[in-house]
């Protein structure tokens, strides 16, 4: 029996590439709609086969899925009983995804992000960039990255829908990367519930803890307050292979304090309209539009 067709799907982040082999092979060209970016031209650093896997049952989709994830031994892995299941071995940059078909469809494509995400974290691994991903809002103005960080329905989405004035990057997942020249903020194109955003990177000027209050006001927030929330929001950077240990949180709290010791972090108290823009130009000198 010969090999499955299959169509590739190369998805930038931030200059990690990812190879993927879709089975079937209209899904290839899914990815890229879904994602509003086409295939990328570049060699990837990894290869992944991707299968839509038919199913009949019902899917009882857990939280998170790391918290349902387990080693099977050979790189292998498996999430909530099938709903994912795979391996990657590192040694030759490949590995293989199967996924129950339902997540293919609508909203459901916001979980199958989720696997994308440990795939980034084993494709970066081998590029050697130094990325973190953060859960934010992220926008361009005047040339300079901000990063709105919060729990769910801190705001997020609601900073991208005032944000118009200026360039946004995403309301879902954002990339920093540590450069030697500093931090450099990035968009991705895994789609939260705003889809007006648009691709670009700059370097990181602050980031904004969110909080929503009754007036528009910049504040000091200690060290330890500012590590706690930025930690949570860091995605857990566990590969295809990896499972969460005793270190992943660690590891969390260690990229919010180097992040906190390279730019301004701070709390933001907002309403939810365009104005709280007028006490971040004041702060940070930026053209009042």
């Amino acid at each position: 029996m010969g090999k499955k067709p299959s169509q590739e799907y190369r998805l930038d982040l931030g200059g990690t590439i990812i190879g993927f082999h879709c089975y079937p092979p209209p899904f290839a060209e899914f990815l890229g709609r879904w994602f509003d970016k086409p295939s990328a031209t570049v060699p990837p650093h990894i290869d992944i086969e991707l299968e839509l896997v038919p199913h009949e049952e019902i899917l009882h989709l857990p939280n998170t899925l790391l918290k349902t994830k387990t080693a099977t031994g050979d790189g292998g892995f498996d999430i909530s009983d099938g709903l994912f299941h795979g391996y990657f071995h590192p040694a030759d940059k490949r590995g293989r995804i199967e996924v129950k078909a339902a997540l293919a469809k609508g909203q459901l494509m916001r979980v199958m992000e989720q696997i994308f995400y440990q795939t980034f974290f084993s494709a970066r691994t081998i590029s050697g960039h130094q990325t973190v991903m953060i859960h934010s809002s992220a926008v361009i103005a005047d040339g300079q990255g901000f990063l709105f960080v919060g729990p769910s329905e801190a705001g997020k989405t609601t900073v991208a829908l005032n944000s118009n004035q200026h360039h946004v990057l995403g309301d879902e997942m954002n990339l920093v990367h540590f450069k030697p020249e500093g931090l450099i903020l990035e968009g991705t194109p895994f789609n939260g519930a705003f889809r007006d955003k648009k691709p670009g990177s700059a370097p990181l000027r602050a980031v904004f803890l969110l909080n929503q209050a009754a007036e528009h006001a910049l504040k000091p927030i200690g060290g330890a307050e500012a590590g706690s929330i930025l930690a949570a929001e860091v995605v857990p950077p566990v590969g295809l292979a990896e499972v969460p240990t005793s270190q992943t949180v660690p590891d969390m709290v260690d990229t919010a304090a180097r992040i906190i010791d390279k730019v301004p972090v701070v709390r933001l108290d907002f309403l939810p309209d365009p104005d709280f823009w007028s006490v971040i130009a004041k702060e940070y000198d930026l053209p009042l539009n």
